[in-house]
Formats: C-alpha cells, structure tokens, sequence
C-alpha cells in the first residue's frame, strides 16, 4: 500500500513510500527508479532483523536473487540426493 507521496514544486510525485500488510517490507522509492528497501524478519531466537538494501536497478537485483535462488536450489537438491 502507499503510506505516502512526496511532491515536487511543480506538485509532482518524485518518491512513494510503500508497505506490505503486515508491515515486514516497506520500500522508499524515488522518480528515477532508486531505492531503498527494508526487509524485517524475526530469529528463531525472537530477535528482530532489519535489512536494507539500496539499489537503482530493481531489475538487476531481481535477476540477481533469482540466480542466487537457482544456485542455491541446484546445489541442495543435488546435495541431498
């Protein structure tokens, strides 16, 4: 959902400040397509984690994570063979 719209003088939106439903994502992102975004997440322990990253291309950081997924899924599967 959009929390909020930032404005330039000439009144247009330059940045959206958006989040999840349940309030465990939430990114800031500006007109030119930078951004950053906080990823919150408990432990096993019950500690919270806050991580953020900052990126001005969410396509590359996608690609990205989904080869680090593809990796990950190969090298497990064949591990546990």
């Amino acid at each position: 959902m959009v929390k909020s719209k930032h404005t330039n003088e000439e009144e247009q939106i330059v940045a959206l400040e958006l989040e999840d439903g349940d309030g465990t994502f939430d990114a800031n992102v500006r007109w030119d397509g930078c951004m950053e975004i906080h990823i919150r997440s408990k432990t096993e322990e019950d500690n919270i984690l806050v991580d953020t990253v900052h990126t001005c291309d969410i396509d590359g950081l996608i690609n990205k994570l989904q080869g680090l997924k593809q990796v990950c899924l190969d090298y497990f599967d064949k591990a546990n063979e």
